[in-house]
């Protein structure tokens, strides 16, 4: 019997958006109406009714993408996906994401816990009154279960709590152990001297680069115990000061793994004392990021903050009792057993979990005398943080604003904001352990109070910034705060080279006062610090000669833009990245194919917060300590320009006038079902198209270095908000809104979101209504 989608089928799945509805669960009534992408625009005369819609008109649009989300943080995602899915299961099965998903809903105070209620409500009258459900079931051959309100905080986890630093400590561990301490060190530089600091604006780090040899010994030391052993964005608040309206503006886009549906949800919803326009995740209410409501707009990048610690346990099995050690002690381990289903297989598969004192186990068996264990805010205890995000929400003032992020909690983020009344800033929020920068590297003794967490930052001593005499504030996760900040963050904050260029971009609109239409043009920038230190050692080489003489003579004109049309682009990351992969092959020896695809968790963290920022560094001053034995950067370079200039005659022909960036550099993007079901591939996965960028500039568009190029990483929004006027505000998504392959809107955002163009943010509910093309009713029968 064949799996393969008829047009029929995909039109059969598409939700009815015009019909009136009556359900029991409404107090007034609400109306949906969507624009010409099909964004939902929602009102309605109390807020138990509004987020009922949201959750009904969320569950029209993307309930697939909301049940995979909620299977995936219950560890049972392989229910759906199968023998591939189940390792993931079992990780997420053992971080216990469940029960800190209920505790945080029964935390919750009343009027946020009356939002998932009501937004759960809704989500099931969708599922109790259509007959349209969505084709991935079709193929799965099942049906959705109820949404429970809880699943709104569990849906939140797995999008936010469930990331972090854990995976890269892991894998530098293993290549600590793997080539020793001091290399492995050399390789762990973080961040340069000299480069942007978020607070305070315009300042640079003094600090010196990391030896983090002795930390790093300690780590394998701890480790050898063992039989085996994240994201960014960018945003900004610019003063009024330096707008044409006299008020602040805010912008920036998100940067995550590119999904189909994508992970954010445009939505507006307008009811009497609760009126914001931002994106949403599915299956939660309001919408916590990038967002704006009358009085206050926000923006939101990764903190970059290291909150998660792995410890070695050492074990024993005492009178049939699992035992971990703690200061010359030992202590009972929590013991359970779980089971795990497996589509197309009728047995379950039984697992141990296990947790110590400081969270999980996560990697080894304790039943062989040692393990590591998580530790993380996430998953310790509940949380009122979706309090904070409602109290955010409803902010009328910028005072509002931070006063209600200080109870915010997991993920650690960082904030820039502005309001109607001039202020502007910015503020890094989230529950941060205070603890020794040495469990930054990997795991460490569980047996040590040495290493234990002594409470958490308090939010009053968390880095902020409000109205800077810079007249702008820059978030793109760079380093926060320089070395003389009294507690350790991280040793893996992201390069400064979108900060500058963004920075750059805002000191260029001095004498030329700001508008929305401005702010577009600075997640736009396509210039690329790296590329300007390879030109710069290219030109540096007078020994050059036959194709790499050709390739330096290309790029000697070349103004280090990585446009779609730029043959110096393909060129330069050709060389790149052939260059990066005789260096790293030669330092990281088996751990380098890992590295260079991408394909070991943890690896791609450390090659773009730590490695690319060392070779950057040393291309720009001719440093030789990353270079291989015997080896010097003109015979590198030569080798290097070589085998681009080849390989790009092999690919895109002889003539390098046709050679383009986008040839190579292009966004591919799978649904998750089309593995599993590959004669549905093309109805599934959205088109190829062709972006510029990469993952060291503004327009962010990474790819892995030994991955020929695809993006993996991109903006999964953009948005400029205008406290001036909100329908000036814009907003885009790289796909569309609806999650439904046959639906128009599955991503008709798709050709702009690659031309870096965007579109207005509707607000005034008599423009919407002009506009809309759909119209639906949620009423009482």
């Amino acid at each position: 019997m064949t799996s393969r989608l008829s047009p029929d089928d995909l039109a059969a799945a598409l939700p009815d958006v015009s019909t009136p509805q009556r359900f029991d669960g409404l107090q007034a009534g609400a109306v949906i109406r969507r624009d010409r992408h099909g964004i939902p625009h929602i009102k309605s005369d109390n807020e138990h009714d509004l987020f009922f819609a949201q959750g009904f008109a969320t569950a029209q649009d993307r309930l697939f993408q909301m049940d995979y989300d909620r299977l995936r943080c219950l560890g049972r995602i392989a229910e759906y996906l199968g023998e591939r899915a189940r390792a993931q299961d079992t990780l997420m099965r053992r971080r216990g994401m469940e029960r800190i998903a209920r505790l945080d809903y029964e935390l919750a105070g009343p009027e946020a816990k009356r939002a998932m209620d009501a937004y759960s409500a809704g989500v099931n009258a969708f599922l109790d009154s259509t007959t349209a459900l969505p084709v991935e079931y079709k193929l799965l051959q099942t049906r959705p279960e109820a949404w429970e309100p809880w699943h709104c905080a569990l849906v939140y986890k797995v999008r936010n709590s469930a990331e972090g630093s854990f995976q890269g400590k892991l894998w530098l561990s293993r290549l600590a152990a793997a080539i020793g301490a001091p290399a492995a060190a050399r390789l762990s530089p973080g961040y340069q001297p000299g480069s942007l600091l978020t607070v305070p604006p315009g300042t640079r780090y003094t600090g010196p680069v990391l030896n983090a040899i002795d930390e790093l010994q300690a780590v394998v030391q701890a480790s050898s115990f063992l039989n085996e052993t994240e994201s960014g964005s960018n945003g900004w608040s610019i003063s009024g000061e330096r707008t044409a309206s006299g008020k602040p503006l805010v912008g920036g886009d998100s940067h995550r793994a590119l999904e189909v549906p994508n992970v954010y949800y445009q939505v507006h919803l307008h009811g009497p004392d609760f009126r914001i326009s931002g994106f949403a995740i599915p299956g939660v209410p309001m919408a916590m990021h990038f967002c704006h409501n009358e009085h206050v707009c926000f923006g939101m990048t990764h903190g970059g903050v290291d909150t998660q610690d792995l410890f070695v346990e050492r074990f024993r099995t005492e009178n049939g009792t699992l035992e971990y050690l703690f200061e010359d002690a030992w202590y009972p381990a929590e013991v359970r057993s779980e089971q795990i289903r497996v589509r197309g297989e009728s047995a379950t598969h039984s697992i141990e979990v296990v947790h110590t004192r400081h969270g999980p186990v996560i990697a080894g068996d304790p039943r062989s005398g040692a393990a590591i264990s998580l530790r993380d805010p996430g998953s310790i205890d509940a949380t009122p943080w979706i309090d904070a995000a409602y109290r955010a929400m409803k902010a009328r003032s910028a005072d509002e604003f931070e006063a209600a992020l200080a109870g915010w909690t997991d993920r650690v983020n960082n904030y820039p904001y502005a309001d109607v009344h001039g202020e502007f800033g910015y503020a890094l929020r989230g529950r941060i352990p205070i603890r020794d920068s040495g469990n930054g590297w990997g795991p460490v003794a569980g047996w040590s109070a040495d290493n234990e967490w002594r409470g958490f930052i308090d939010p009053a001593q968390l880095p902020r910034s409000r109205n800077p005499s810079t007249g702008w504030a820059v978030t793109c996760n760079q380093r926060v705060v320089d070395q003389d900040y009294p507690y350790y963050l991280t040793n893996f904050f992201g390069p400064g080279y979108r900060a500058e260029r963004i920075a750059h971009g805002i000191e260029q609109l001095t004498g030329h006062p700001a508008r929305a239409e401005d702010m577009e043009r600075l997640y736009a920038d396509a210039v690329s610090i790296p590329a300007q230190a390879f030109k710069q050692a290219v030109a540096r080489c007078e020994s050059l000669h036959g194709k790499a003489a050709r390739a330096a003579a290309l790029l000697a004109d070349w103004d280090c833009a990585m446009r779609v049309d730029s043959n110096a682009a393909a060129l330069y990351s050709v060389a790149m990245g052939r260059l990066t992969a005789d260096i790293v092959s030669a330092a990281c020896g088996e751990f380098a194919s890992g590295l260079l695809e991408g394909t070991q968790p943890g690896a791609e963290e450390h090659w773009r917060r730590h490695l690319k920022a060392a070779l950057t560094a040393a291309l720009h001053s001719g440093d030789t300590a990353l270079l291989p034995d015997g080896r010097h950067w003109p015979d590198l370079l030569q080798n290097a320009l070589e085998a681009a200039w080849s390989l790009l005659e092999t690919r895109l022909g002889e003539d390098p006038s046709s050679w383009r960036w986008g040839a190579l550099h292009k966004v591919v993007i799978r649904h998750p079902l089309a593995a599993l079901f590959p004669e549905n591939a093309d109805l599934l996965n959205p088109p190829v198209v062709e972006i510029g960028g990469d993952g060291d500039t503004p327009l962010a568009s990474g790819a892995k270095v030994g991955a020929d190029f695809v993006v993996s990483l991109s903006s999964v929004n953009r948005y400029v908000h205008d406290p001036a006027d909100w329908r000036n505000s814009r907003w885009i998504s790289p796909l569309g809104a609806s999650g439904h392959p046959g639906s128009p809107h599955y991503c008709d955002q798709q050709r702009l979101w690659s031309r870096v163009e965007s579109i207005l943010q509707l607000w005034d509910w008599a423009d919407i209504g002009e506009q809309a093309r759909t119209e639906q009713h949620l009423q009482r029968p």
